[in-house]
């Protein structure tokens, strides 16, 4: 950058690049195949000492004084709703990019001792809830698929001879399908979150195994799993939950569904998602029985828990620093 930036942009910049090469250095350990890193915008990050937000408008130094040249200031105007936003909390950095302008800040959270859980079973087609006052909710997810399924027609049309071509076409539908779908869970993550119950999920890490070629799947059932946003939907969730202090677990979620949430007996698949136990002599849904594991595993976890019912915790302490971006 030279001298005619601040030294904050170079010191800033490094640390960026630094970065992007440490993430790059993890992710080429389990895929090899993994292209180097490079960045396509411009991109200045200023840290929390280096900017002051007053008076309605951000203020940060990009030229310092030289000689007889006075130092230059940039000031941008924020909206109401941008400085409600920050009112009470701690700024920690602005990135700036030619399209945006981007507020990362923090503010301190109690966790909250709650009496009240909910087990979330989440699927293809919905995400089904179980809590501890015996309310079953159902949520659909069946319009995520349907943007898939749209955006994945109109890419498998493209004939464009040039690779380049295609590939930037095939981009740029794929971020559309990306907004619409984040979108669409950030509905769902919202009300779920908004009941304000303790939050028990399944923990689907590496779930997407199961779903390569040669595991018995046919295509169409290949695409619809690998497509499946089991773990943006947790991420909205969780990261809304902390916002407000409200806990979240993690189970195993091997045998949520095969096994019956009454007696503990193997179950009998039947027509429509409908599951048989012959030992309680019930017909139950699938999904709302593997909620029901779920929220007994989560309350179950303690000192006398069995081994399969191992928990990860969301919140590790009492008092959490969770960040929110603002663009």
């Amino acid at each position: 950058m030279g001298s005619d930036f601040a030294r904050k942009f170079t010191i800033q910049a490094i640390t960026y690049g630094a970065g992007k090469l440490k993430h790059w250095r993890k992710t080429l350990k389990k895929q090899p195949n993994t292209k180097r890193p490079y960045i396509m915008k411009s991109v200045a990050i200023v840290g929390s000492q280096d900017f002051k937000i007053r008076d309605g408008y951000i203020q940060f130094t990009i030229k310092p004084r030289h000689g007889e040249l006075p130092k230059e200031t940039i000031r941008i105007n924020l909206a109401s709703y941008v400085l409600e936003m920050l009112d009470g909390v701690k700024p920690k950095s602005i990135t700036l990019t030619p399209e945006k302008l981007i507020i990362t800040y923090e503010k301190e959270i109690e966790s909250l001792h709650s009496d009240r859980w909910t087990g979330i079973d989440r699927n293809l087609d919905n995400a089904t809830s179980f809590d501890t006052n015996g309310r079953i909710m159902i949520y659909d997810l069946s319009k995520t698929n349907k943007i898939k399924a749209t955006y994945g027609e109109v890419k498998s049309h493209f004939k464009r001879n040039d690779v380049r071509i295609r590939r930037k076409i095939c981009v740029k539908y794929g971020r559309k399908e990306k907004n619409r779908v984040h979108q669409a869970l950030h509905k769902v993550s919202k009300k779920i979150v908004e009941r304000g119950q303790g939050i028990i999920l399944e923990d689907l890490k590496g779930i997407g195994n199961t779903h390569r070629r040669g595991n018995g799947k046919g295509k169409e059932s290949r695409f619809k799993l690998n497509g499946w946003s089991h773990y943006e939907l947790s991420r909205q969730i969780e990261y809304k939950a902390r916002w407000k202090g409200i806990p979240v677990k993690y189970v195993k979620p091997m045998y949520t569904s095969s096994k019956c949430a009454e007696c503990g007996s193997k179950l009998k698949p039947e027509e429509h998602r409908m599951m048989n136990c012959t030992h309680c002599n019930i017909h139950v849904d699938r999904d709302v029985n593997a909620a029901k594991n779920i929220l007994a595993r989560g309350l179950r976890f303690g000192p006398d828990g069995g081994i399969d019912e191992a928990m990860v915790s969301a919140v590790k302490r009492s008092v959490d620093m969770p960040q929110c971006v603002l663009s």
